[in-house]
């Protein structure tokens, strides 16, 4: 297939309207063709530019107003026409000298720079019509144009300001206006923060001012979304993301979602070998690194995913752009399955294992220069160890990957290593033995970086320690004679929860000030399910004794307050707006999900039905 061919193609490919064979064969072209993938990336550009403009919802009545003004049925030559007439009108007629009417305050007419092709896809291929029904259709759809054009324009200039989607994607052509995107599903969510939840194979959102009187669906209807769904990092100014990334089980593919519920894009590159039925797929080892796959870029401009379209097993590295809207396969130093793919602080590197022949790498790619780092390689310490866990330290001036080693109940190391150019070019082990547990998190210590370790005393869960990734740390006690079965850090790093001697999905609740080492008994017989979860400044503290739910305020002490809510809690997500407001979702006889003010301890039903799996923030500019 030629450029020519392909230009005509490329508005329809990234439509997705095209035959599989022409899709296939656009996209053998594309990776060859330097000039075409760049017309394609201005394609996508100017999508993503119109995607993230504001929706402007003109009122009801600007429609009979323009229609019926003097400048339209001028325009098409409709004064005194009958409405027996009209019933047979096909095409306007326009006067041959209309006059132009420059009158203040009337809308002008925008040129729209950039666009995509207008020439028909094969998939649907018009007869050839005559010259005069070739005009006539033109005609029509100027009118179209120009009648859309100018209700945008009014919409537009009748509005005191716009807060266009402050997303990721930067404007190149500064003053154009240009139209957003029709509305989907029944047009686009109202503005405002959200929460996010997966209820019968779809994502579902709520408002957090309570206007909502039942919860709006996110998904198309003709998708099935996989657990492990994640929502973009929050930009600047913002609470919380705007884009959604899920996994539809039914047809294999990575879909991206505005959260107001328009723009479902399909990322075109097959999660699996076509022909093959996802179904017997997902339950595999192969299935479960694709599922868990899925990572936002710190600035949300990319996400990368894990694919297997070759059906050998051997999944692969993805990363897509969405101000381009195009996908790239990662180079690989040698053949083998990725997985676990985590983006720098910065946005800039991911790392990711590669497993070789039983043999376990871990490669650091920089999506500037496209290198690819060896961060280490033939990880085999003892036999059967694989990468437990793979993150990032937070610092932004000194990078650092770290990892943990072992198999699932016995973590036989840990591991950092430094990407800078001034330093060491060998991982540094900061730790070695057999543990039952290794928890890190980036805001651990005072947002230093730290690792959680419970220790193992005759293979059994016994004391918590701390161990920073920091140049020089050790590791630092902090918990005696304990058997510590569960542990977190908080959000602001200073706080560590634990419970002790779990039985039976029941332990003692303890908290630890990893500053003043401090260890507060909060209460006994607190469930481990759903998990205890910490208000945003790392304060509040929520957790549930199977039968009650409970709330601590550290900055007032240890006392619980129990929530007035009957049922069982299956997930608890603090407000990302508020310390003081808790979602809670509940199942059994009482299931629903519930907005609690823990200050004014009141709460109000959100929804009826409840929720499965985690709750998530999502804003809508």
């Amino acid at each position: 297939m030629n450029c020519e061919r392909v230009e005509e193609l490329l508005s329809a490919y990234l439509d997705n309207t095209l035959v599989p064979e022409e899709w296939r064969e656009v996209t053998a072209h594309l990776e060859t063709c330097a000039e075409c993938s760049a017309m394609l990336a201005e394609f996508s550009r100017n999508d993503a530019l119109i995607s993230h403009l504001p929706r402007v919802s003109p009122d009801a009545a600007l429609r009979d107003r323009i229609f019926s003004s003097p400048e339209f049925l001028e325009l098409t030559g409709t004064f005194d026409i009958s409405g027996e007439a009209q019933k047979d009108w096909t095409m306007p007629k326009l006067p041959s000298k209309s006059p132009r009417r420059d009158a203040a305050g009337r809308p002008q007419l925008v040129a729209i720079p950039g666009g995509r092709s207008t020439s028909p896809t094969p998939s649907v291929r018009p007869q050839k019509l005559s010259p005069r029904r070739r005009n006539a259709g033109r005609l029509g759809t100027l009118l179209i144009v120009l009648a859309a054009t100018v209700i945008l324009a009014i919409g537009i200039g009748s509005l005191p300001g716009l807060n266009a989607w402050q997303h990721q994607t930067q404007t190149t052509n500064a003053g154009a206006i240009i139209p957003p995107t029709g509305p989907q599903q029944g047009g686009p969510l109202p503005a405002g923060v959200r929460f996010v939840f997966l209820r019968d194979g779809a994502l579902w959102s709520i408002l957090t001012n309570g206007s909502n009187k039942q919860a709006d669906r996110l998904t198309p209807t003709n998708v099935a979304v996989a657990a492990n769904w994640v929502v973009s990092p929050k930009q600047a100014g913002r609470v919380a993301g705007d884009m959604l990334a899920y996994i539809d089980l039914q047809g294999a593919f990575v879909h991206i979602i505005r959260s107001d519920g328009q723009q479902d894009t399909i990322i075109k590159q097959p999660l699996l070998q076509t022909g093959i039925q996802p179904t017997s797929v997902w339950d595999t080892d192969t299935g479960a690194t694709i599922l868990n796959g899925l990572s936002w870029s710190n600035d949300g401009t990319m996400l990368a995913f894990v694919a297997d379209p070759t059906g050998t097993g051997q999944t692969r590295l993805y990363i897509y752009s969405t101000e381009t809207g195009i996908t790239q396969m990662m180079p690989l130093s040698a053949k083998g399955s990725v997985s676990h793919p985590v983006w720098s602080p910065d946005g800039i590197r991911v790392a990711f294992e590669l497993t070789t022949n039983g043999s376990v790498s871990i490669l650091d790619y920089n999506t500037q220069n496209r290198g690819l780092l060896t961060i280490t390689s033939g990880l085999d310490s003892q036999a059967g160890d694989t990468v437990l866990s793979l993150n990032w330290s937070p610092s932004l001036d000194e990078p650092a990957i770290t990892w943990s080693l072992g198999v699932v109940g016995h973590v036989h190391s840990l591991w950092v290593r430094r990407v800078g150019v001034s330093w060491a070019i060998e991982p540094r082990q900061l730790l070695a033995g057999d543990y039952v547990q290794a928890i890190y998190s980036r805001n651990g210590y005072n947002g230093a970086g730290s690792w959680l370790i419970v220790t193992s005393v005759a293979g059994r869960a016994g004391d918590l320690w701390r161990i920073d990734v920091v140049p020089g740390s050790g590791f630092v006690p902090l918990t005696t004679d304990k058997q510590v079965s569960f542990a977190q850090w908080s959000t602001d790093g200073v706080h560590v929860d634990y419970l002790d001697a779990l039985s039976s999905g029941v332990g003692t609740f303890h908290v630890i000030n990893v500053l003043t080492g401090v260890d507060s008994l909060i209460a006994t017989a607190v469930v481990n399910d759903p998990t205890p979860a910490w208000s945003i400044d790392g304060q509040e503290l929520v957790y549930s004794t199977g039968t009650r739910i409970g709330v601590v305020n550290l900055q007032a002490g240890t006392k619980t307050l129990f929530l007035k809510l009957n049922g069982v809690a299956s997930t608890f997500a603090w407000s990302v707006t508020s310390s003081h407001q808790l979602v809670v979702a509940l199942h059994g006889m009482y299931q629903g999900i519930y907005m609690v003010d823990t200050l004014q301890k009141t709460s109000l039903q959100m929804d009826k039905l409840g929720a499965s799996g985690p709750i998530e923030w999502t804003e809508i500019p």
